[in-house]
Formats: C-alpha cells, structure tokens, sequence
C-alpha cells in the first residue's frame, strides 16, 4: 500500500533513490574493474528498483500522491537526490558504451584471427608454374599470395 501522507511518500521516496544511487555506484564499480555488468548481480536488483521507480512516477503522475504538500527540507533532499541519480545514471550508460565497446574489439580481434587462420597458406609456385622463393612470393591482395 503506499504511503498515505506527502511526508511518509516522500521518505518511501528517498528511499528508493538512496537504494538506486547504491545499485548503480556498485554496478559502476564493478564495471570500472572490467567485470562486465551484464554479468553482475546487481543488474537484476537494478532491473527490480527501476520497475518500482516506474511505479513510482506513475503514482505521482496519475496524482494519486502528491509530493507538493511534503516537507520542504524532504523536498530539497528529493531534489538532491534526484540529481545524484541522473549523474550516477549518466555515468552507468558510460561504463555499458566503454563495455560494450571493449566486447566488440574483443569480437572483432576474435574474428580477424579465425579469418587468418582460415586462409589458404600462400601459394609456393611463381607465375611460371614452378617452385618459387621465399622472395619471389609476392601479395596480390591482403592474405593473398602467388
């Protein structure tokens, strides 16, 4: 049930950024360190907090709760704390590019390896049909040799 009171809603409030500050920074850290956060524990705890935050906005936005008539020092602190998450969130979709780039280069080194070791070996043979040297091998094209 939610709260009832504007102050009671907007502490039930505070606590849910405090906790969605805390998943963030932690997935951000975890991130920072190279663990990758698709991977971590805290995307499912992220996932959940979101979801209620959604709620949340919902609730305030159908005026089923009204924060106007909160304290003004909770307001302030709403309002601090706001701020807080939109700088953690902004620093979060940082470390998932920064992770999601990694990953690819990963891919892609992967990949040019398993071309290079898919090519044919250069030919041995010269134009002329006979056995050429290590000199006389020439590239054609990248991976390509006559």
């Amino acid at each position: 049930m939610p709260p009832t009171t504007p102050d009671a809603a907007a502490r039930a409030l505070l606590t849910l950024l405090d906790e969605m500050i805390a998943v963030i920074a932690q997935e951000n850290e975890l991130m920072a360190t190279g663990i990758p956060g698709s991977t971590s524990h805290v995307v499912a705890r992220k996932r959940e907090l979101a979801d209620i935050f959604s709620r949340w906005i919902a609730t305030l936005r159908s005026g089923e709760i009204v924060l106007a008539g909160a304290d003004r020092a909770l307001r302030a602190r709403l309002v601090e704390k706001n701020e807080v998450l939109r700088r953690q969130m902004d620093a979060n979709v940082g470390s998932l590019r920064a992770s999601m780039a990694a990953t690819r280069r990963r891919i892609d080194a992967i990949m040019r390896a398993i071309r290079e070791q898919a090519a044919p070996p250069p030919s041995r043979y010269g134009a002329n049909g006979r056995t050429a040297g290590p000199q006389e091998a020439r590239a054609i094209r990248p991976g390509r040799y006559l």
